[in-house]
């Protein structure tokens, strides 16, 4: 009777101690918010980090929410959110003078394939034509405009640009006839083409723009480094995941895209080489980001690397790693 009392106790003190150790765990953890502009491979690393507990096993909670690029960017500065995953529209904002930095890359190639309806055999077809994009001034516009330049027509005379939201909605917009092309996430580009629309172009064929990446205000980064640091590790290793286990890489493509097996297999492979080994950018890139950006909003003063990129916390990361 004393030996099943003295078991007894035993059992509820180790149910007490651990109990306890998972309470002080979520307590300690720190809550991070962070802002992506749509669903997409572009985003992926982070999606796989989360899933495989790298963001909880370096302290944090993550907190994903969906917003547009533009929202993101002055969510960001408002401290609304702690991290942004637009590349192209914090960087933009960078260039203007908005106290953001992007502090590490995902993809240093875009992931995006320009499709349209069946009838449109090429790219010059495109002319008269509406382009749907997700927000104007975001990444997959900036892409369009790219696309449009390379068969010679003018984006702003040539062709209508109209926001028709994230890729399954610009998708369901071709379908409907209301816009004759997109930019779209290559892992959404071989469901359309199953469904009968024409590939065009990979956008990756043509530039060397990075497409996406973490952003930070230039307060996080001189007072929260730590912090900062830990994101990007976690992402990292979401990367490496995703490229040395392509099996269940797939799989977690198939769920959170809602893509089939054999759509999930042919974005893989298209993208994977993209994907950033050690998350940075070339200088090369990066001022063909900014001329981009500088001939966009018409801006003629020159725009130096430091003013929108903060590699410091990247290379410690490397360093400690020897």
């Amino acid at each position: 009777m004393i030996r099943e009392k003295t078991l007894m106790a035993m059992i509820w003190g180790l149910w007490f101690f651990f109990n306890a150790q998972a309470s002080f765990t979520a307590l300690a953890a720190e809550r991070v918010m962070m802002a992506t502009p749509s669903r997409g491979l572009f985003e992926f690393p982070a999606v796989v980090a989360i899933h495989k507990g790298y963001y909880k096993d370096e302290g944090l909670e993550i907190r994903k929410i969906q917003m547009q690029p533009q929202i993101g960017v002055k969510a960001l500065v408002a401290g609304d959110v702690d991290y942004l995953l637009a590349w192209g529209s914090a960087l933009r904002a960078a260039v203007t003078g908005v106290p953001i930095k992007v502090v590490a890359s995902m993809a240093s190639r875009p992931l995006h394939i320009l499709i349209a309806r069946a009838e449109i055999k090429s790219g010059k077809d495109l002319k008269g034509k509406t382009i749907g994009v997700d927000s104007f001034a975001g990444t997959v516009d900036y892409l369009s405009r790219v696309a449009v330049r390379h068969y010679g027509l003018d984006p702003d005379r040539d062709i209508k640009i109209i926001v028709t939201g994230e890729s399954p909605l610009r998708l369901a917009a071709i379908r409907a006839g209301s816009i004759d092309a997109t930019a779209i996430d290559v892992a959404f580009a071989a469901k359309a083409e199953e469904e009968g629309l024409r590939r065009l172009l990979n956008l990756a064929e043509i530039t060397d723009l990075p497409l996406s990446g973490i952003g930070v205000t230039d307060k996080k980064l001189a007072t929260e480094r730590e912090q900062i640091k830990k994101v990007i590790r976690a992402t990292l290793k979401g990367i490496r995941f995703m490229k040395q286990n392509r099996a269940e890489t797939l799989q977690m493509m198939t769920d959170y895209l809602g893509i089939k097996p054999s759509q999930a297999a042919s974005a893989y492979d298209a993208s994977i080489q993209s994907f950033t080994d050690d998350g940075f950018v070339s200088d090369k890139g990066l001022m063909l980001d900014i001329q981009l950006a500088r001939e966009r909003i018409k801006m003629t003063k020159e725009v130096p690397l430091s003013q929108v990129v903060d590699w410091s916390l990247l290379r410690e990361i490397k360093e400690g790693s020897r």
